[in-house]
């Protein structure tokens, strides 16, 4: 048989820690969407850089060697990297994370950049 609340027994019901805690919750919730779309922005702005520069290379005739060595280097950055997104480890975003820091790295060593 369901007993009846009293007033005190809902006003603290109302101010329980448990409904505290789900509302923090939701909160949370929001703030890790919308960290996680700035991070996947910031990342693929980064990528777009890298892109629009390995573009100019490729319109480029003659590359002089140290550009193409830096290209390669590049490519072997990129293929080296072997994470399981799918899976959505912190390692995982911290790999992506440090391997476009270092294409930017050599991007940012080329003197005819």
């Amino acid at each position: 048989m369901k007993s009846k609340l009293n007033r005190r027994e809902i006003a603290q019901h109302e101010i329980s820690p448990a409904k505290s805690l789900l509302t923090d919750l939701v909160t949370l919730r929001k703030t890790v969407r919308c960290a996680g779309r700035a991070y996947v922005s910031r990342l693929e702005a980064e990528i777009d850089e890298i892109a629009a520069w390995a573009s100019k290379c490729a319109k480029e005739g003659e590359l002089p060697k140290t550009r193409i060595r830096d290209l390669g280097d590049m490519i072997t950055i990129v293929r080296k990297l072997d994470g399981k997104a799918s899976k959505g480890r912190r390692r995982d975003l911290k790999r992506i994370d440090s391997t476009i820091e270092d294409l930017r790295e050599l991007i940012g060593h080329n003197p005819s950049r």
